[in-house]
């Protein structure tokens, strides 16, 4: 197989213009739809002098039919006519004439006193021909045959029209009309077609403008929008959801400078003081040594912190499957043993149903940073001797501590980045419940932060889609009896 050619492949990567495909389409459109009005025109100027001249022919005998009289013995003897038909009949005898015929062709009576009737050359009358032409003395006849019965007397009548009448009818100018017609015809499909091109190319300026005004956006310049001045109605929802993409965008980007400009500052203390360490060159002496594995403890943990969160702001780094979140969280509580002995605080943990575990749809590794964030944070705010009690099921999850509560100043701040309590300044990153909010918030569900009877309780709900086997009603019930509803936090 030959590889395409270069010519080729740039014919096919180049995007088609919109506006050379409108007025193309426009252009076939309108030179199909002008074809088919001149054809029709020319179709009824060509044979349009035909069909009135079959209509007049059979109105003419038409009347003539209903204008016959005839005698006691069924003989026709008289026509009734209007004056105008009459006097016609009467003085042009070579241009307008009627026949009444028996069933054989007998002339019967007739308006020009000849004695035969109408017929095709070196032929006789027949009944079976409707319409025909003649000439005679160098002018065209036109004829037609109508056939009627009178008192069970089969019997015919023959109308003739010349084309000279006809001509003086129609006026001899027809031919001139027609060339004007057919003229004015083509002018008119010409200047629409104009008037259509030019209409395209108005409607498409807001197109240019706003291609021109996207041109000019980049990370310099978030603020510049597509305008909506006279953009047509169908397109003003694409603009407007351009917009509102625009903005999203710019909101992003302001919000990922200030996060760099804030893990840069969080990121600078401490290495400020590990390099103020090593400049005094006292590193030989225990306490500076311990202060110093702390120091790159706690930078190494906020570097670690910042991983989770940039994987936790990608969609794509998720991988859903079914998993029991009772398990997860059992597995990080079970890591983060050490720390609660440590700090002397027990991990309760309510039973779930054995015999029916829940099932959500979900990244396992991503629950279970969620988990262990939330535990930690309340490991971290239980005082000694206390407890932290959390549960799990197929609804949503909860961890609650027995610390102090949440204070009210702080519920807005507590899933900013960076952001840590009072009693928390040298300790932590101040990412981990921003964390949570991610990977919530990237599932679909919905993370509470409230003050319950002892302590803070933090609840992340499921959301339908994401349940894959709901607990049974009494675990439910259970659930709902053991720990109290909580409040979304204010924002």
């Amino acid at each position: 197989m030959q590889p395409e050619s270069p010519a080729r492949q740039s014919r096919e990567s180049r995007p088609r213009s919109l506006s050379l495909h409108l007025l193309g389409v426009t252009a076939i459109v309108l030179a199909v739809a002008g074809t088919v009005v001149v054809g029709a025109v020319a179709a009824v100027l060509r044979w349009g002098p035909e069909l009135v001249l079959e209509h007049m022919l059979e109105k003419n005998a038409r009347r003539v039919i209903d204008g016959l009289r005839f005698d006691a013995a069924g003989q026709p003897h008289e026509v009734q006519l209007k004056r105008k038909m009459l006097t016609a009949y009467q003085v042009l005898t070579k241009d307008c004439v009627y026949r009444v015929l028996d069933e054989g062709g007998a002339v019967l009576m007739t308006s020009d006193g000849a004695r035969s009737a109408y017929a095709l050359p070196q032929a006789g009358f027949d009944p079976a021909l409707r319409r025909f032409s003649l000439n005679q003395d160098g002018e065209k006849l036109q004829v037609i045959t109508l056939g009627f019965e009178h008192q069970g007397r089969r019997m015919y009548v023959q109308v003739m029209r010349s084309d000279r009448l006809q001509r003086f009818t129609l006026d001899d100018d027809s031919q001139r009309v027609r060339s004007i017609i057919v003229a004015a015809s083509i002018a008119a499909m010409l200047l629409f077609s104009a008037v259509v091109v030019l209409t395209l190319h108005r409607l498409l300026k807001p197109l240019r403008r706003a291609a021109t005004a996207a041109a000019a956006i980049d990370t310099d310049n978030l603020s510049t929008r597509l305008s909506l001045q006279d953009v047509p109605r169908e397109l003003a929802p694409l603009f407007n959801s351009v917009n509102l993409a625009l903005d999203r965008l710019e909101a992003g980007y302001r919000q990922q400078r200030e996060f760099l400009a804030t893990a840069a500052h969080e990121l600078k203390t401490p290495l400020a003081l590990m390099r103020g360490q090593v400049e005094l060159g006292r590193l030989n002496e225990s306490a500076d040594r311990d202060m110093l594995l702390q120091d790159i403890d706690q930078m190494a943990r906020q570097v670690h912190q910042l991983l989770h969160l940039a994987e936790a702001s990608e969609r794509q780094n998720y991988a859903m499957q079914d998993i029991d979140p009772y398990r997860v969280l059992a597995e990080a509580g079970a890591q983060l043993e050490r720390l609660a002995q440590r700090r002397r605080v027990r991990l309760v943990f309510l039973a779930a149903d054995a015999h029916a575990p829940a099932r959500i749809h979900a990244d396992p590794g991503a629950l279970s940073v969620l988990s262990k964030n939330l535990l930690e944070n309340a490991i971290h705010h239980s005082p000694e001797g206390g407890a932290v009690t959390v549960q799990a099921d197929a609804f949503g999850l909860s961890v609650q501590d027995e610390g102090s509560g949440i204070a009210p100043p702080a519920m807005p701040h507590l899933f900013e980045r960076f952001w840590r309590g009072p009693h928390r300044r040298d300790e932590g990153a101040g990412l981990g419940l921003s964390i949570c909010a991610e990977i919530a918030h990237a599932h679909g569900w919905t993370l509470h932060a409230a003050n319950a009877q002892r302590g803070a309780l933090f609840t992340v709900s499921f959301t339908p889609a994401s349940r894959a086997t709901p607990l049974p009603q009494d675990a439910s019930d259970a659930a709902a009896a053991t720990l109290p509803a909580a409040q979304p936090a204010a924002s």
